[in-house]
């Protein structure tokens, strides 16, 4: 979907609205390419208006020609993104006066990278605890932990005016990192 068509679609729909007396209407449009895009609109008489809430998932394609030592690298890429991400929104927590709301989006998209693709069992090593691949369910777990974390972050983010906005967010998903890496990260 166009950016020019995401945020005019809300519009359109609310203008709708008024010509055909609902009061609201909310549709979900998802198209391969781009993200799931929910429109909320509402009319009261002449008056419309509308929001678009707009969820990303990043997935990743594998190259199924990738050497384990490719997907170490790409794993290893991502998590270094993610500590950099980390510590953009972390500097901001400690001293509240550097919050940019713009920033900390930005910041917070990043971790919807896919590094999880990248730990097949061919690709054992560097440091990723063995453990990874005995206990898959546990893991798994902890994916899904930080994927929980990581998108209540990126909610906040939208909208957050303060680091009060993101702070118990923020917290959480450092919990979530620190759990996975105590159980399957190398020291």
């Amino acid at each position: 979907m166009s950016t020019a068509l995401k945020f005019a679609t809300p519009f359109i729909v609310a203008m709708a609205l008024v010509g055909c007396n609902k009061k609201t209407e909310t549709t979900t449009t998802t198209t391969a390419s781009a993200p799931a895009t929910t429109v909320t609109a509402s009319a009261n008489g002449a008056t419309a208006t509308a929001t678009v809430s707009t969820t990303t998932t990043s997935t990743t394609a594998v190259d199924p020609n990738m050497t384990p030592e490719d997907h170490k690298k790409a794993r290893e890429r991502i998590m270094k993104d993610w500590k950099k991400t980390n510590q953009t929104i972390g500097a901001m927590v400690k001293d509240p006066s550097k919050f940019d709301a713009a920033q900390v989006k930005a910041a917070a998209e990043k971790l919807n990278q896919n590094p999880w693709v990248h730990y097949p069992e061919t690709a054992k090593g560097g440091e990723a605890k063995d453990e990874i691949w005995r206990d898959a369910a546990g893991f798994q777990q902890q994916i899904d932990k930080f994927k929980t974390a990581a998108s209540a972050l990126n909610a906040a983010a939208a909208t957050a005016t303060s680091v009060d906005g993101i702070k118990t967010q923020f917290g959480d998903l450092g919990a979530s990192c620190k759990s996975c890496h105590d159980k399957y990260k190398e020291d």
